[in-house]
C-alpha cells in the first residue's frame, strides 16, 4: 500500500525573514525575503534534497505570493524558482515584478563538479 504524500505546512517567520515549509513539524524548505521601505523582494529558496519534487517550493511560492499580494504592492522576484512559478501561473503576473537580470545563481561548487 502506498502512503499518501505528506502535507506541506507553510509559515512566515518575520524574525528571520523566511517563509518556512514544514512536513511533520520539521522545516524542509525556506524562501527568504527582504524588505526595503514598502517593497518586499523574494530572494532565494531552498528545499532539502530528499524533499524536492514534492511540491514544497511551489507551496512556499504560493503562500508568499498570497501573503504579500494582500499589500497591493508589487513583489520583487529575485529567486529563479519563484520567477518560473509566476511565469507558469498567470494569476500572479500583476503582483510580481520579476528581475531576471538580477537573479542570483544558486548552484554550488558541488553541483558543478557533478556536472548537473
Amino acid at each position: 500500500m502506498e502512503s499518501s504524500p505528506a502535507t506541506v505546512e507553510v509559515r512566515k517567520d518575520e524574525t528571520t525573514r523566511l517563509y518556512e515549509a514544514l512536513i511533520d513539524g520539521r522545516v524542509v524548505g525556506t524562501l527568504a525575503y527582504e524588505t526595503t521601505g514598502a517593497r518586499v523582494s523574494l530572494t532565494h529558496s531552498y528545499v532539502d534534497p530528499n524533499q524536492r519534487h514534492r511540491g514544497v517550493a511551489s507551496a512556499l511560492a504560493r503562500y508568499a505570493l498570497e501573503d504579500l499580494g494582500r499589500s497591493h504592492n508589487k513583489v520583487g522576484i529575485y529567486c529563479g524558482f519563484v520567477a518560473d512559478y509566476v511565469q507558469g501561473h498567470p494569476e500572479w503576473r500583476e503582483t510580481a515584478d520579476i528581475a531576471r537580470s538580477a537573479l542570483i545563481a544558486t548552484r554550488t561548487a558541488r553541483d558543478t563538479s557533478r556536472g548537473s
